[in-house]
Order: C-alpha cells, then structure tokens, then sequence
C-alpha cells in the first residue's frame, strides 16, 4: 500500500505543526507491558533493521538511550515498555504522561543537534520531511537514527515492530501491534461490504488543506470505508480549494481538530452549505492525534473514522 510521499513544501511545514501539537488519548495505546506476548523475546545484537526512508539501520545490541525527535516517537517508545530508556524527547511530547518530564532538545521543526548529542543516546527516532537534514548531521556525529514516516497503516504497524526491536522491547510491540492489526481486522470487517462513501478530510482550514495520495491518513480513510476526495489532489497534504470541493460533494466531511487546528463552525463557512455532507448532518470533527500521529493510538483513530463513515455499521454491532 505504501506510496512515495512528495507534499507540498508550505503543506508540509503546517502539518508539522499539527502533527506536533494536537492532543488526546488511546485508551487502548497499550501499556507496554513487555509480558504481553510470551513468544516474543527481546532482541539481541546485532539488530538490523530498515526505516521509513529505506535505510538500512543496525545496532550491535539493543538501544538504551533513546531520544526522540518527534511526538509520535515518544509515543511509540513509552507504548511498547521502552519508557525507562528515553533520555530526552521534543517540547511538543504531550502523551502520555510521564513524556511531558524528559529533557527537551527543542521543537519538532527545530530540535538542537548538539543537545541530542550531549545525551550521548545509542538510537534516535526521528521523522521525515523537515528532518532529513538533521538525521545526516547526527549520522555524522556516528549517532544511529531510525526514520519514522510510514505512507500506510501497516507500515506504522511494521515501523513500531522495528522499533521493538532496535529498543529490546519485541514483546510489547507485539502487544501494540496485535491492538492495531486487531482494530484493522474489526474495521474491515463491519465496512467490507458497504458501498463506499466520499469522504473529504480537513487536515487544515486556514487555507483548506487535506491529506492526499501516499499518506497513512488516505490509507486508513479507505480502510474505514471511505474513498479519499483528497486523494484526487496530489500526494502528500496539498491545499483544496473550496470550489473543487463544492464540485466533488462529498457525502462525509471529517475535521481534525488541536492546537493548531480549530475547525469551527464548518457548517456556516462560505459556500459550505451547499455539500451534502452538510446537508445530511453528515460532519464530523476528531481528535487529530488520532490520525495524524503515526503511532499506537492510529487504532482509535480507525475505529473513530469508521463510525463517521459509516454509522450503520456501528449501529448494526
């Protein structure tokens, strides 16, 4: 499923800020209890392993130092047992808890190279994008990075696997993973046979920004059931224009919302009254995080997209 991601470069620096600083829970993220999966055990060098860029990462045993560049990141060493190895982490890493105390090295977009350096870490976890530049400055300081910036829900399942594997935490990604394939499975389940609805998804309003071709958030709104409106724009997270969207009419139209994103009232925008989505009752606004961080809580997230998608199917359960 997985398709090369070439966003815009103004649509990709706004996506930074929303994949950094929007908020809320997975109940069922996992708890990264590493006793989960009695078949899985830890990993033991040299570990090797291939990131979201393609590139080819090894460890001669499994990290214990790790930072993270990325919330998401965090998000996925806490969620699979790796907490207690977390040196240091960005100022935007909100979830869960216990992240909001690490040490930062700066934001998302800018997160001090010498500061990640001084936490003398044998693993960083970093993103694509804004970050790719970065990554070669730390591989040049003989620091080890593993690239977090999956295009598909399966491979966010398969980079927190690698995860699991470069951190000595196999058992708890296992937990992690069996949720998020488990909550797959379901979603596939109660929509498989529904005619598929057109969805458009508002990553951004201020201009109107959606999630295109190539993108995780694509793959799992056709997974729930949808067919992606924005995907006919490009690849990436390109702007929409409310005329074309008028055109398309979708049937669903799905906010996300957080600190950087706060959708409104969709329904008395300027031309908006015209989409059967808005006609219908059919709008919807979701926790961004959700779905926009490419981590353990995407399960909830599915799940919450489906019910937009297609009530009938959790009505029917």
């Amino acid at each position: 499923m997985s398709r090369t991601r070439t966003g815009r470069l103004t649509a990709a620096l706004l996506l930074t800020a929303v994949l950094a600083l929007g908020a809320v829970a997975l109940s069922a993220c996992g708890s990264g209890d590493d006793t989960a999966s009695p078949s899985a055990s830890p990993s033991s060098g040299p570990i090797t392993v291939t990131d979201d860029s393609g590139a080819e990462v090894t460890l001669e045993q499994a990290a214990t130092r790790i930072v993270s560049m990325a919330p998401a990141n965090t998000e996925i060493a806490y969620a699979i047992g790796a907490g207690d190895k977390m040196v240091a982490g960005t100022s935007y890493d909100d979830y869960p808890e216990e992240a909001t105390s690490l040490p930062k090295i700066g934001d998302f977009a800018n997160p001090s190279v010498e500061k990640i350096a001084s936490y003398q870490p044998d693993l960083v976890l970093a993103a694509g994008g804004i970050q790719d530049k970065l990554r070669r400055r730390l591989e040049e300081l003989g620091v080890k990075v593993y690239v977090v910036d999956p295009t598909a829900y399966d491979g966010a399942i398969a980079t927190i696997e690698n995860v699991g594997k470069l951190a000595g935490a196999d058992a708890g990604a296992a937990k992690v993973t069996d949720e998020m394939t488990a909550a797959q499975m379901e979603v596939q389940a109660s929509v498989g046979d529904l005619e598929k609805a057109t969805t458009f998804l508002e990553i951004y309003n201020k201009p109107l920004m959606t999630a295109g071709s190539g993108t995780f958030i694509d793959d799992m709104i056709m997974i729930a059931g949808g067919e992606n409106i924005g995907a006919e724009a490009g690849s990436g997270f390109p702007n929409f224009s409310t005329e074309v969207l008028v055109q398309k009419d979708p049937t669903v139209y799905i906010a996300d919302s957080g600190s950087m994103s706060e959708p409104g009232d969709i329904e008395k925008r300027a031309g908006f009254s015209e989409l059967t989505a808005v006609k219908d009752g059919r709008v919807y606004v979701i926790d961004d995080n959700l779905i926009a961080r490419p981590g353990p809580r995407l399960a909830e997230g599915l799940k919450k997209l489906a019910e937009m998608i297609h009530p009938e199917a959790s009505a029917d359960q």
